[in-house]
C-alpha cells in the first residue's frame, strides 16, 4: 500500500509525498527480483474509512472537502473501493510491477 500522494503532491508535504513514492519504486524493484513471484503497489487516495475516523471531525471535514474538489470523481473513496482493487491484483494473474490508483482520479489533475 501506498498513497496518491506519491504521484500528486499534497502541499506542504513532500516526506510524506516521497515515501509514498518511495514504495511505489520499490513494488516495481521487487517485481523484477522474485518473479515469477507477482509485486504490485496499491496508491488509494482519500478514504472515509478507519484511519480518518480517529481524527477531530472539524480536521476530518475540512480535508474531506478538500478531497473532493481535487478529484474528478468528486466524492471519497471507501474501503470497498480498495478492497476490489486489492482483489483485481490479486485474482489477475498477468498484472506485476504495476501501481494501481484508486483513486477517484486525484493524480490527473
Amino acid at each position: 500500500m501506498s498513497g496518491a500522494a506519491g504521484a500528486r503532491l499534497p502541499a506542504p508535504a513532500p516526506a510524506y509525498a516521497a515515501c509514498n513514492a518511495a514504495i511505489e519504486g520499490l513494488g516495481r524493484g521487487l517485481a523484477l527480483e522474485l518473479a515469477p513471484v507477482r509485486v504490485n503497489v496499491v496508491s488509494p487516495g482519500t478514504v472515509d474509512g478507519n484511519l480518518w475516523a480517529q481524527r477531530p471531525a472539524a480536521d476530518r471535514e475540512n480535508a474531506f472537502a478538500q478531497y473532493r474538489r481535487d478529484t474528478v470523481l468528486h466524492r471519497l473513496g471507501t474501503e470497498d473501493d480498495i478492497a476490489h482493487a486489492v482483489m483485481f491484483l490479486f485474482t489477475n494473474g498477468f498484472t506485476t510491477g504495476s501501481t494501481l490508483y484508486p483513486d477517484g482520479g486525484y493524480t490527473l489533475r
